[in-house]
């Protein structure tokens, strides 16, 4: 996905073939199930939406670059009343000149906030609020993407304090051959090995690595 040579996050891509769909990563990449004929649909707030025809030529080179168009979004015209404020005190008028006491004297001061603040007059509109309402999608993904980072996080450094929890005293002294008080230095033995990267890894692939790094553990005492 792609906006004047930038890749683009966040784009939702829809077959509307099978009606699955997924989202572009941080680099403008997804991956998506598709055949000849079906129809990808690339949506977002942000950019026009656009409906791709998947061709023969897409198939066989398994990827497929689409470039988006930037929406903008068109407010409604507002007029706003111009205020002519003359200051009275630098004016030159000729001598003699007879002035309005009640339209210019004793005429309420024009509000400053009115006069230096674009919103005030806007009719309610806030431009913050808007893009903030435009983004808020973005924003909520960035933010579930950062919560299961740093949970992931959290799992992966209490990983070998509960590897004992997880498979029991019985597995390390049984299989791998550990006394008992031993056990926790061979943990601390792994853990300078890499066992935290197993941390979302199935059992048989944690279980090798134990096994093999236990054996090693052993020789090396022995």
């Amino acid at each position: 996905m792609q906006y004047n040579s930038t890749y683009i996050s966040d784009i939702n891509i829809l077959n509307k073939s099978t009606l699955l769909g997924t989202s572009s990563d941080a680099n403008g990449r997804f991956s998506l199930f598709a055949k000849k004929g079906d129809s990808l649909l690339f949506s977002s707030i942000m950019f026009k939406n656009r409906i791709v025809k998947v061709t023969e030529t897409h198939i066989k080179s398994k990827s497929i670059t689409v470039y988006l168009e930037p929406s903008y979004l068109q407010l409604d015209q507002i007029m706003l009343n111009k205020v002519l404020v003359i200051d009275w005190g630098k004016a030159s008028v000729t001598k003699g000149t007879i002035l309005n006491n009640d339209n210019i004297t004793n005429r309420k001061a024009p509000d400053a906030r009115k006069l230096t603040d674009p919103n005030s007059n806007a009719g309610g509109l806030n431009p913050t609020a808007i893009f903030l309402a435009l983004t808020k999608k973005a924003r909520l993904k960035r933010k579930k993407r950062r919560v299961e980072k740093e949970r992931n996080h959290q799992i992966k450094n209490k990983f070998p304090t509960t590897i004992r929890v997880l498979y029991g005293n019985d597995f390390f002294v049984e299989w791998l051959h550990i006394p008992e008080e031993n056990i926790n230095l061979l943990i601390d033995y792994c853990e300078g090995n890499g066992l935290s990267e197993f941390y979302n890894s199935n059992e048989i692939l944690i279980k090798n690595f134990l096994f093999v790094q236990a054996k090693k553990f052993n020789s090396i005492r022995n």
